[in-house]
Parts: C-alpha cells; sequence; structure tokens
C-alpha cells in the first residue's frame, strides 16, 4: 500500500483488505493448480511474489485500522 495508505480513508482501508484477501485465495487456488497448468518458472514466481506483497500489504492495512 505503501503512500497511497495516507489518503485512504477507513471504509476504504477496509475494503482494500476484503479485496486483497479475495485476490490471495484466488492466487492460491492458482497456485495449487500450476503443475495441471504448467506454469512456466517466472508466472510461478510472479505468483508467489504477488501472495507475499499482498500479505504484507493486508496485515499493514489491518494495523492501520486498529489504531
Amino acid at each position: 500500500m505503501r503512500k497511497i495508505h495516507a489518503y485512504m480513508t477507513q471504509d476504504q482501508k477496509e475494503q482494500a483488505v476484503s479485496l486483497l484477501k479475495e485476490d490471495i485465495k484466488e492466487l492460491q487456488q492458482e497456485q495449487l493448480q500450476q503443475e495441471q497448468k504448467g506454469y512456466p518458472r517466472v508466472v510461478r514466481d510472479a505468483i508467489e511474489e504477488t501472495i507475499q506483497r499482498y500479505t504484507k500489504d493486508v496485515e499493514y492495512l489491518t494495523n492501520e485500522l486498529k489504531k
């Protein structure tokens, strides 16, 4: 989320957390099916990196909402 979080309202932050969690679930499902779909290594790495980044953003926004 980085600097954009400073301009978000509480409701927008809550919505962002919800949407990020949905995206994480979709990416994890995609990750489980990667062997069947035969993704190249680059795609698998991109999926993993995105999951990690989204997870950090969710943690950051959740901490911001607690303040």
